[in-house]
């Protein structure tokens, strides 16, 4: 009863047999029975993780088990201040990342929102009305305008009933139902039999068996496809985790080999211990999980201020690294609105995209009054404004109508409707009958190669008017044709049968235009690397066509339907997809295999969608974009809302988007640096057998409280000069690459030069382990400050770039410096890092000795730059 069946090739009577169910409905214990059996008729729920779970899962870093490891050791040595200070840090860094974690992903509770939770249905006779969640294959559903379905099932009685399927297919014309069994193979936006849960009634009434609910229907499907389809973590959260193995690998190592040395040395367990914590401390960036959320969110309010919204906040950084957008068609890069663009009639083809008018002829006349009489289209007055309300074609046909000036409240009066022939799929035309006190007025309004049938024509006007058929259709427009027939009888009823001998009027060419900024974002990406490829429920010629529209060279043997895609094997896909610039006719499921098949040749993806059915695809992709008109689904499985449907903004994001991860690169090199110099600096000591440069204490008031303003200065910088004309980084490119990673060295090397001889030139001169550890704890965290302006352009010396871009960064060193005061000023905090003061002479010193690293620094930069083939390449 419950196993997947092809519903719409079974006949209504077959439908009844298999689900054991008459017209009448089954009996109220038949339906508790299945109700046991299938379960509620509901969408699946993910538990959300309790608070504490998500607390308690942000100690999960390598680096964060090394600070509690340090902690733990300067705890057992009684050094109360080393430790509350790690665990200080320690607590920073886990209650940045649970407060971003807390932040629920709504998407299923939307999902779970399309389904009404009322419906009327049939059981053993009687209708009644049921909570949605109650409804079991076997029940009869009644179907009534603006009714959302709420399940799926097979038609088995319609009365000119039209779904909205956008929802679901992705297409905005409603879709005519029948009760006709369809061929097996039939694609389901096609299925004309069936109606789906989450789609609303359009209009009409019908009656229909319920075939499947819960996740067996499709909307079901696409929820479990959303539940089980895991967010790919990010390329910064990959390489950040790298970088924090790293960085614990090098700790291990050195504390290793400082015990296995150690004794050689002449240390004992205690200074071992002490020695370790300062690696261990010193290896790590502290502030780096600080900054880099810093970054993020400073890069989501300017993404806000181009009008999208960031949902996650590493999405904001994966924008910079996208490499191909993957578009859907109707609703994003068309308005998803059908408008009239040409009119064709006897004395010729108007443009209505123009300023010229359509001259008042009486065949244009007769025209304009077809499409206002064989229309079910309402105009509705709000105001000085006139809102159309009905199907997308007949909105755009009578639109029309209003643009052009034409009394349709007045037309329509005179000439009162007083019979109909619906249209229907298989005849592709709509007959209404009219009376004009003349007798009776027969309309004709469809397809053109139909309508033309029921035309008597000349051989060349027909020829002449197929040749305008064939070029407008091959360009993805859809047509509508119009023809009358003045009847003598009053009140002649129409006959499918006896139709014939109408006048043709003309033909109105519609499309659903391309958004206004859809070509420029598709050129713009394309300049900055970024490729777009179209995926769509649309049909492939009307695909094809708007492809080429928006910038897509979509050539022969690029468009590809969802019935080619699923005889591909996904390593075919993934040998072929480069070759593709449109898919269409796909289903949601065909999406995810897309964006994996650009996944797995290392392309970060980004999906725009704006449907139920692109959800699952949204949440696959690397970066989700909903359009701001979508539906709340595809809002809540997005990372990227448009608010403004402005897909212009999408290249805008991802210009930020390489901003955000270029200034997250400039703090993970500041950082970095600062590490590596501490490394050295303490190792050297450890080697010769020198008392610690510094203790645990001063490295942590550099790292988190000094270093913490130059880092958000760094965060504000701005887009270096021809950002946007690099190719987008690749997936597995590391936040120190090659590249930064000769610079870290290249400040590393100036810097502990001179700390290094600062320090054996203070060994000589004082005996006082406390003041020689003043002295290099005030060069240590000057010389941070100072040579964060090396690292304020990766791509250029500062010779050549605007020193004073940034005016935040100069504010931030500043305060630096009064950080650095304070720590000597006040008593308390003074005996906390046991400090000495120090003379104004003293500072002054210090300063110039950092400026001349800054300015050795740069000249290396510099020549690594002019001359790059005989130089350390630090920045090539």
């Amino acid at each position: 009863m419950i196993q997947e069946e092809l519903w719409h090739a079974l006949a209504v009577d077959e439908a009844f047999k298999k689900l054991t169910s008459t017209h009448e409905g089954i009996h109220k214990n038949e339906a508790a029975t299945r109700l046991e059996t299938v379960g509620q008729n509901v969408l699946p729920k993910d538990q959300p993780l309790a608070w504490w779970v998500l607390f308690f899962r942000q100690f999960a870093s390598p680096m964060i088990y090394i600070l509690i490891g340090a902690a733990g050791v300067t705890a057992l040595l009684r050094d109360w201040t080393d430790t509350l200070v790690i665990l200080g840090a320690v607590f920073l860094n886990t209650l940045v990342g649970f407060v971003q974690e807390l932040k629920a992903n709504r998407s299923l509770e939307q999902l779970r929102a399309l389904v009404q939770p009322k419906a009327i249905i049939r059981r053993d006779g009687q209708d009644l009305q049921v909570s949605a969640s109650q409804i079991v294959p076997g029940d009869i559903l009644l179907l009534a305008t603006g009714d959302r379905v709420t399940a799926d099932a097979r038609l088995i009685a319609s009365v000119e009933l039209t779904v909205n399927e956008a929802t679901l297919t992705g297409e905005s014309q409603p879709v005519l139902k029948q009760t006709r069994v369809l061929p097996d193979g039939m694609p389901l936006p096609e299925r004309t039999n069936m109606v789906y849960a989450g789609t609303s009634v359009f209009g009409g009434k019908a009656e229909a068996l319920v075939v499947a609910t819960g996740t067996r229907t499709e909307i079901g499907r696409i929820a479990e496809m959303v539940q089980r389809t895991e967010e790919p973590k990010t390329p910064l959260q990959h390489q950040l985790a790298i970088l924090a193995k790293q960085i614990a690998l090098v700790i291990a190592v050195l504390i290793i080999l400082l015990f296995s040395f150690g004794p050689i040395l002449g240390y004992g367990l205690l200074e071992m211990l002490k020695m370790s914590v300062a690696l261990a401390v010193a290896a790590i960036p502290e502030g780096l999980v600080i900054s880099v959320t810093i970054v993020l969110a400073i890069g989501m309010q300017r993404i806000l201020k181009r009008r999208s919204l960031t949902r996650r906040l590493v999405g904001a950084e994966t924008l910079g690294s996208v490499s191909i957008i993957c578009t859907d068609k109707t609703g994003t890069l068309t308005e998803g609105e059908m408008r009239a663009t040409h009119v064709l009639t006897q004395e010729g083809v108007f443009d209505l995209t123009h300023a010229r008018a359509v001259p008042k002829s009486t065949t244009v006349t007769l025209l304009l009054e077809a499409l206002t009489l064989c229309n079910n289209a309402e105009v509705v007055e709000d105001g000085a404004d006139h809102i159309v309300r009905g199907s997308p074609t007949d909105r755009g046909l009578l639109g029309l109508a209003v643009r052009l000036g034409v009394p349709i409240s007045e037309i329509r009066t005179q000439r009162p409707r007083t019979g109909e022939l619906p249209f229907d799929s298989q005849y592709k035309y709509l007959a209404c009958a009219h009376t004009d006190g003349q007798g009776s007025l027969h309309l004709l309004a469809g397809a053109p190669e139909r309508v033309l049938t029921f035309c008597t024509l000349t051989q060349a006007r027909h020829t002449e008017i197929t040749a305008h058929i064939h070029d407008w259709s091959s360009r993805g427009a859809r047509l509508v044709a119009f023809a009358r027939k003045q009847v003598q009888t009053e009140g002649a009823p129409l006959d499918r049968a006896a139709l014939g001998g109408f006048t043709f009027l003309g033909l109105v060419v519609m499309d659903d235009p391309v958004r206004p900024q859809a070509r420029a974002q598709v050129l713009e990406a394309k300049a900055a690397g970024v490729r777009t490829v179209m995926v769509t429920g649309d049909h492939p010629a009307t695909a094809q066509a708007i492809a080429r529209e928006v910038g897509l060279e979509a050539r022969e043997g690029s468009v590809v339907s969802g019935e080619e895609l699923d005889r591909w094997s996904d390593d075919e896909l993934a040998r072929r997809v480069t070759d593709v610039d449109v898919f269409a006719r796909v289903e949601p499921r065909h999406k995810n295999r897309i964006i994996a098949a650009w996944q797995a040749r290392g392309d970060v993806v980004a999906m725009v969608g704006d449907g139920v059915n692109d959800a699952p695809a949204l949440k696959a992709a690397d970066i989700g974009v909903a359009v701001g008109s979508g539906t709340e689904v595809a809002k809540g499985a997005a990372d990227l809302v448009l608010l403004d449907n402005n897909l212009g903004t999408i290249t805008a994001a991802i210009a930020q988007g390489r901003v955000i991860f270029d200034n997250i690169r400039k703090t993970t090199v500041y950082l970095v640096s600062g590490s590596f110099t501490e490394i050295v600096l303490i190792a050297f000591t450890v080697l010769l057998g020198l008392p610690l440069p510094l203790l645990p204490a001063h490295i942590l008031w550099i790292n988190l409280v000094t270093d913490t303003f130059p880092n958000i200065g760094l965060t504000l910088e701005p887009a270096e000069r021809d950002l946007m004309r690099e190719r987008p980084r690749e997936r597995g490119e590391s936040v120190l690459n090659a590249q930064m990673t000769r610079l870290v060295a290249i400040i590393g090397a100036v810097v502990i030069t001179g700390l290094i001889g600062f320090y054996l030139f203070l060994l000589t001169r004082f005996t006082d382990a406390e003041t020689i550890r003043t002295f290099m704890f005030a060069a240590v965290g000057l010389d941070s400050l100072i040579y964060v302006f090396a690292i304020k352009n990766l791509r250029r010396s500062v010779f050549h770039a605007n020193l004073f871009s940034n005016p935040w960064l100069f504010a931030s060193v500043g305060f630096g410096f009064v950080l650095m005061w304070i720590a000597f000023t006040f008593p308390s905090l003074r005996s906390l890092l046991h400090l000495t003061p120090l003379d104004l002479s003293h500072w002054l010193l210090l300063i110039m000795m950092g400026t001349l690293k800054l300015l050795v620094i740069e000249l290396v930069k510099h020549y690594a730059h002019r001359y790059p083939a005989h130089a350390t390449h630090a920045l090539a």
